[in-house]
């Protein structure tokens, strides 16, 4: 387990294999997107998803993933790499299960993927 900052830039140094159901997530989601991440996915190279723990009870619910989550569902994995908060409150869970954090579905596909595709283009032709 670790802080959210940690957690979020260093995904795959704290990671571990959580069953998938014990693991919550809203539904606003893309799903053709996370049929077609199901598609291509090589479970082995999938990049650790983020989640924080229920104060009770082993449950966890999906802070940062959510895609990756539903598509390792979907392909019918039992487990998933996540990194675990522990700096949390009842709320912040409660909130997080409710999908507070996880942006509209359209807001997702037309601007942070198209954001995050132009990252990796600059990315590649500033390193070339």
């Amino acid at each position: 387990m670790t802080d959210l900052i940690r957690a979020y830039t260093m995904p795959d140094k704290f990671a571990v294999d959580l069953p998938i159901d014990k693991i919550v997530c809203d539904e606003n989601i893309d799903y053709e997107y996370v049929q077609k991440l199901a598609g291509e996915m090589d479970a082995s190279k999938l990049k650790p998803i983020v989640v924080i723990k229920h104060p009770n009870k082993e449950l966890y619910a999906v802070l940062d993933g959510h895609h990756r989550f539903k598509a390792a569902r979907l392909k019918g994995l039992n487990k998933i790499k996540a990194a675990i908060i522990d700096d949390y409150v009842g709320l912040g869970f409660e909130l997080t299960r409710q999908g507070v954090f996880q942006p509209s579905p359209d807001f997702t596909k037309y601007v942070r993927l198209p954001l995050k595709r132009f990252i990796e283009y600059m990315q590649n032709f500033l390193l070339a």
